[in-house]
């Protein structure tokens, strides 16, 4: 019994040979078997394969993911906004030093550090030792601009055209010079500590949004935006605010005026009275302090210290009332001193006898001081103070209120560094 040779598989719907080479039809049924390789299954329904269906994330496992990264955002905000502190210290740190050079280079120069403010009658604005380094900062503009005398060139005259004073140069801007209004009120970012919010110009506003020159203000703890104190003197234009600065000069432990006799004028010209006027730092009225005067070291001498935006900064254009200094509308606008009791980062400002007279920062723990070496250092608050007594009566440089020893006291290590010639050791682990 013969057989018939077996036929390929028809199509049944075009009845013509399904081709087995076709890896669709060896998978098994042409192209279901292809989708089927092509997608798993993503479950079943009634118990068939679903083929190709998506999968999505819950509510709850979304929910999980966000608490998870809010953990994270608070466990690394700390240290993010510890390291932009970390690089804004640094900057602050390196403006200091920089200031601090120039002051060095101006005494390569001149054998001597530069004026801490130019004597002259009360109300007077005056300039100050920062002026005078402008050139070292690379300010050489500004500079030739303002044309600061660093003696008093009597009488004030707004008009005056060679080297002149801070007066004039206010005057003249008063009478619509803009240039000298411009070059007065420009911003410097070196005497800017980059952790300080103080702004370019120093507002002047009491409680009551009046910008004053009085001490009725009540001291105060807290930063309420308030900034008591004025700039506007005598010749200074009705709205002026001054070019900010950080970094004061270090006046020493005396807290005392630089009075005189006259009125500034031809008739009665302006002398200074130098006994009054001289400190036991390195900067104060008409001071020229050499290097050899520093004997206690420049090493262990402070040259220019902070002061933050909660105890009023100051400028580096000078004086408001440069013949009274014990004040903080005086001469302490671009000086500070360790008198009385101001301690480093003193918790009381807005008031005489608080911060705005001493030194300060916005840094936790102390403040950034430069040395006469031209280092800086970091001085925290709880560096040993006392004025062993002397406090405000130490008003004349070598009067028996101002003594550094007296039996076996002697004056604590903060007041140590801002006095020049102590006479007092330093051990170098004290501090």
């Amino acid at each position: 019994m013969s057989t018939a040779p077996r036929s390929a598989p028809v199509d049944v719907q075009s009845r013509t040979p399904r081709d087995q080479s076709d890896p669709a039809s060896r998978a098994g049924f042409g192209c279901v078997g292809a989708a089927s390789q092509a997608a798993p299954y993503a479950g079943r329904r009634n118990g068939q394969p679903q083929l190709g269906r998506p999968t999505a994330f819950t509510l709850v496992e979304l929910l999980v993911v966000i608490a998870i990264i809010g953990i994270l955002v608070a466990l690394l905000l700390p240290a993010i906004q510890a390291a932009r502190e970390a690089a804004r210290r640094a900057k602050c740190q390196a403006n200091m030093h920089n200031v601090a050079l120039a002051v060095l280079n101006y005494e390569s120069a001149k054998k001597k550090f530069p004026p801490g403010f130019v004597s002259q009658p009360s109300l007077n604005e005056a300039w100050g030792w920062s002026v005078f380094i402008l050139p070292q900062l690379e300010e050489q503009g500004v500079y030739d601009q303002l044309r600061p005398s660093e003696t008093f060139v009597q009488p004030v005259d707004p008009a005056r055209t060679g080297k002149r004073n801070l007066a004039d140069a206010l005057g003249s801007a008063k009478a619509g010079n803009a240039l000298d209004l411009a070059a007065l009120q420009s911003p410097i970012a070196v005497f800017h500590c980059a952790s300080d919010a103080t702004p370019n110009l120093v507002p002047c506003s009491d409680a009551t949004g009046a910008c004053t020159a009085t001490d009725h203000t009540p001291a105060r703890t807290t930063d309420n935006e308030i900034w008591e104190r004025s700039f506007r003197g005598t010749y200074a234009p009705g709205d002026f605010l001054p070019p900010a600065s950080n970094y004061m000069g270090n006046r020493g432990m005396i807290d005392a005026g630089c009075g005189g006799s006259g009125s500034g004028t031809a008739a009665s010209p302006w002398v200074p009275n130098e006994a009054q006027c001289n400190s036991n730092g390195v900067f104060f009225g008409n001071s020229h302090i050499a290097i050899k005067q520093i004997t206690d070291g420049t090493g262990k001498t402070f040259m220019i210290g902070e002061r933050s935006k909660f105890c009023l900064a100051g400028t580096w254009l000078g004086a408001r009332n440069p013949s009274d200094g014990a004040e903080i509308h005086s001469s302490l606008w671009t000086l500070g001193h360790v008198t009385g009791l101001l301690t480093l980062n003193y918790a009381i400002t807005g008031a005489y006898d608080t911060c705005p007279e001493g030194f300060s920062s916005a840094h936790t723990g102390g403040g950034y001081f430069a040395y006469c070496d031209g280092s800086v250092h970091f001085i925290n608050d709880d560096i040993q103070f006392s004025t062993m007594g002397n406090s405000k009566a130490c008003t004349v440089k070598g009067s028996n209120a101002c003594l550094s020893t007296f039996g076996n006291l002697s004056i604590g290590v903060y007041q140590r560094l801002a006095w020049r010639d102590d006479g007092v050791v330093i051990e170098d682990n004290s501090y």
